[in-house]
């Protein structure tokens, strides 16, 4: 299944700038996203593990850089319980309002359609594939997984 991650309800397009970093990057965050984030006072977050692509690593990496909280929502959360949230939420700028949500591919479309999902391109834009983004910049693929079956057939 192929995910998305882009910061959804539009206000904190600094969590989609940092969280689409590569693991382990040292880029220069925009001095205006990370006056926007302060301004804020917090990122909200939704169904990212720390032991799941790098997340830990990536969150750590924008506390220390923004030095804003990051409140962490249910980290094993699935796709639907992320839509969900962000619907129960539209206009909400609460602590329970994700900003920020790792969903599979099919709902990107969904989160657009709804206007529940903020343009913001990533330094990497023209590098992804236009089949796994949307133009607009709504969402865009960043993973995805392969279930696999393998089978021996010495022992059949």
């Amino acid at each position: 299944m192929m995910k998305i991650i882009h910061g959804v309800l539009a206000t904190t397009s600094i969590a989609a700038f940092l969280l689409g970093l590569p693991e382990g990057s040292r880029a220069e965050v925009p001095a205006a996203l990370v006056k926007a984030a302060k301004a804020e006072g917090e990122l909200t977050v939704i169904a990212l593990p720390h032991d799941w692509c790098g997340y830990g690593n990536m969150l750590d990496g924008f506390k220390k850089r923004c030095g804003i909280k990051v409140n962490e929502l249910d980290p094993d959360a699935h796709s639907g319980d992320e839509v969900e949230a962000i619907k129960v939420n539209k206009g909400n700028r609460g602590s329970q309002a994700p900003d920020v949500v790792d969903v599979g591919l099919a709902y990107g479309a969904e989160l657009k359609a709804e206007g529940l999902a903020a343009p913001y391109k990533v330094s990497t834009w023209d590098s992804i594939p236009a089949n796994q983004k949307d133009p607009d910049g709504a969402w865009y693929g960043d993973y995805y997984g392969v279930l696999v079956f393998e089978v021996s057939a010495k022992n059949t």
